[in-house]
C-alpha cells in the first residue's frame, strides 16, 4: 500500500470507531445500557412532584412479530420516599414489569419495558404513564421502535 493509502484508511478507521463503527448492528437481546454495563437510570428530582417528568425508551429496529423487553432504573434523588403506583398505556402492545416497593431517598428501582411488535410495521411511538406515590402529574414514556 501507498503511504496516501495508509494514511487514507487509518483515518477512515479511526472515524469508523469514533462513531461507533456499527451504526446498522442489530441489539440482541435488546439493550438499553450506557457504556461499562450500568442501567439506563431515569432520576426523579424534587420538581417530578409537582410538574411531572418525561423520557424517551428506543427500542430502535425490530421485526414484525418479536417481543422485545429492555431495562431501566428509576433513581429517587428526593428527599421524601416514592413508589410506583400503577401505570397506564395508550397500546396494549407496550406492558410494565416493576416492584411496587418503596423507593427510598437516594435509592433505585429496576423496571422492565416490553414492546410487541405483532401486527405493527413502520415507525412507532407509543406511551406509558408511570404513576408515583406522592406525584401529582406521571412519569410520561415516550416509546419508540423501527418495525420491519
Amino acid at each position: 500500500m501507498r503511504p496516501g493509502r495508509t494514511a487514507y484508511a487509518l483515518i477512515l478507521g479511526l472515524l469508523c470507531t469514533a462513531c461507533g463503527g456499527a451504526a446498522g448492528k442489530r441489539q440482541t437481546p435488546h439493550s438499553d445500557q450506557a457504556a461499562g454495563g450500568a442501567f439506563r437510570t431515569i432520576r426523579l428530582e424534587e420538581e417530578f412532584f409537582d410538574e411531572g417528568a418525561t423520557d424517551t425508551i428506543r427500542f430502535g429496529r425490530m421485526h414484525s412479530g418479536e417481543i422485545a423487553q429492555l431495562q431501566f432504573r428509576i433513581a429517587n434523588y428526593t428527599e421524601r420516599s416514592t413508589a410506583i403506583r400503577s401505570y397506564e398505556r395508550n397500546c396494549g402492545c407496550t406492558s410494565l414489569e416493576y416492584s411496587q416497593e418503596p423507593i427510598s431517598p437516594g435509592a433505585s428501582r429496576q423496571v422492565a419495558i416490553s414492546f410487541d411488535s405483532r401486527g405493527t410495521r413502520g415507525w412507532q411511538l407509543k406511551t406509558v404513564e408511570i404513576h408515583l406515590a406522592g406525584g401529582h402529574k406521571p412519569l410520561k414514556l415516550f416509546v419508540e421502535a423501527e418495525i420491519e
